[in-house]
């Protein structure tokens, strides 16, 4: 019984180690990702009306947060590299919207995800408050989480929805955003060293 004992130990150890990763996965400050976290239990239409409502939302607020790079920052990439972003993620947006009044009869929410708002509010607010360098570091820093969030969503879209089109949108939002992602922190190790 205490050679069972002993290997059951280990093993539940590691299982608890394995599922506290995996449940904290979405954000590095080990607090779940409000989107996330409401899409994991959802499945077919129930899992693509809410993925389609939330990722507008989330791409809105991505929206919102390069509209500053406009006026914060005195770089020339971080100023194109919004300009796109917004452009591509607005089209994004257009299609999704679409598809929600032709697939459910529905239109966006203004507000999908009560705590994703909160948290994005509090975000804009801090980004709002900085200029230059200050500003730089500070974008390159939210957006890349910002984004981690989304593909992570694109990620269960791939898995989960039931239309081959938004399958196919969520594998290309995933590879985009990893993309845009990997630009973001090279320009923040070049910028200004290692975090």
């Amino acid at each position: 019984m205490k050679n069972k004992t002993k290997r059951i130990v280990p093993l539940f150890t590691a299982f608890t180690f394995i599922t506290a990763a995996v449940t904290f996965a979405h954000n590095p400050n080990g607090k779940a990702d409000p989107m996330n976290a409401s899409l994991e239990a959802l499945n077919g239409s129930e899992f693509e009306q809410s993925f389609l409502q939330q990722m507008i939302q989330h791409h809105r607020s991505g929206i919102e947060m390069a509209k500053f790079a406009s006026d914060h920052t005195s770089r020339a990439e971080l100023r194109q590299f919004s300009e796109k972003m917004m452009s591509k993620q607005q089209a994004e947006i257009d299609k999704m919207t679409g598809w929600l009044k032709s697939w459910y009869n529905a239109s966006p929410k203004e507000v999908a995800n009560e705590a994703a708002d909160k948290d994005m509010k509090m975000h804009m607010s801090m980004l709002n408050g900085k200029k230059d360098s200050d500003f730089d570091k500070a974008f390159l820093e939210m957006m890349p989480k910002h984004h981690h969030g989304a593909v992570e969503m694109a990620e269960q879209a791939e898995k989960k929805a039931t239309h081959a089109e938004l399958k196919e949108l969520a594998a290309t939002m995933a590879k985009d955003q990893q993309a845009e992602i990997k630009q973001l922190k090279d320009w923040a190790q070049s910028w200004f060293g290692p975090a």
